[in-house]
């Protein structure tokens, strides 16, 4: 009977992951949002069945992405369906929410690593130059438009900078945007999930999310060697570059933390330090103020200070 439920359950899931697939193919725009719950259906089969077949999902998913697309699709499948398949297990454990994270974070840095390594090897592609590339082609035209028109150019220089710059920010890039994958996919298979009546651990609320004190003196250190002004192209500006961003993005996290904590426990709706954060985006010196927020508040304990004034 279990064996009847898990391949019916098995056929359901692969349905549902071909038809996620099939949005991203023909609708270029809005499918695209799609790759965030890409992992999903293999997360939610790995959770309620074995690996094992977890595995066995995950090879028919192959075949059915080689039929309604290309072998090109084939990576697309490969890394978000042993990305699903890791977290699911990690679910079947009964593991906490940071432990789904953090594998499902590791599960795509991993298949990206690879992924590059093997296009680049055999294919002799690399996305990252040509993306340059294409980038620089398009600013040379843009520059050449403008300096028809008799405008000033000076502003080309920082953009040529910028796409430089591309090729070293890479592996903070693969991580940033593999924790924002892991995470969100975690979002959509926790709701699934708990109505499968599973007892999911979740994320504390956000205003009681912190990170060691320790982190600030890592930042402070980073801080110090970043300004030194390393060589570019060296492997210590490599380093250094990466960590900060991480470290900034880490900070600014912890500041948007105490803002939502500041507001509930002074009673004020939830709507304010959600314009905050949504601003905040958009506009760089309010994100600069919420960093320094973090990093005082995980200086100085800002929030037992505002528990426990004496």
């Amino acid at each position: 009977m279990n064996s009847i439920r898990s391949i019916i359950e098995g056929a359901i899931v692969t349905a549902l992951y071909s038809i996620l697939l099939l949005a991203i193919l023909f609708i270029p725009i809005i499918g695209s949002f799609f790759l965030f719950v890409l992992p999903v259906p293999f997360v939610i089969y790995a959770t309620r069945h074995t690996l094992k077949k977890g595995l066995l999902m995950l090879t028919v998913a192959l075949i059915i992405t080689y039929m309604v697309g290309s072998i090109a699709m084939l990576p697309i499948t490969i890394v978000f369906g042993t990305t699903g398949l890791i977290m699911g297990y990690i679910y079947s454990l009964k593991k906490g929410a940071y432990a789904v994270l953090l594998s499902g974070s590791l599960g795509f840095i991993a298949n990206f690593v690879l992924l590059y390594i093997i296009i680049n090897a055999f294919f002799h592609i690399n996305f990252i130059e040509d993306t340059k590339k294409m980038m620089y082609q398009s600013m040379e035209t843009a520059e050449k438009i403008v300096t028809s028109l008799g405008q000033p150019t000076d502003q080309f220089e920082r953009m040529y900078q910028s796409i430089e710059m591309i090729s070293y920010i890479v592996p903070s890039a693969m991580v940033i945007i593999s924790i924002v994958l892991a995470f969100v996919t975690q979002l959509f298979a926790n709701q699934i999930l708990k109505r499968f009546k599973y007892e999911i651990k979740s994320f504390p609320p956000i205003r009681n999310w912190a990170f060691p004190k320790s982190i600030i003196w890592y930042y402070l250190i980073v801080m110090i060697i970043f300004m030194t002004g390393p060589e570019q192209g060296t492997i210590l500006f490599t380093i250094i570059i990466n960590l900060f961003i991480v470290l900034e993005i880490i900070m600014a996290i912890q500041g948007f933390s105490f803002i939502f904590f500041y507001f509930h426990i002074n009673k004020k709706p939830l709507t304010i330090p959600v314009v905050i954060v949504i601003l905040s985006l958009f506009m760089p010196f309010l994100l600069s103020i919420i960093r320094i927020l973090g990093i005082i508040d995980l200086g100085f304990d800002l929030r037992k200070r505002m528990k426990d004034p004496q």
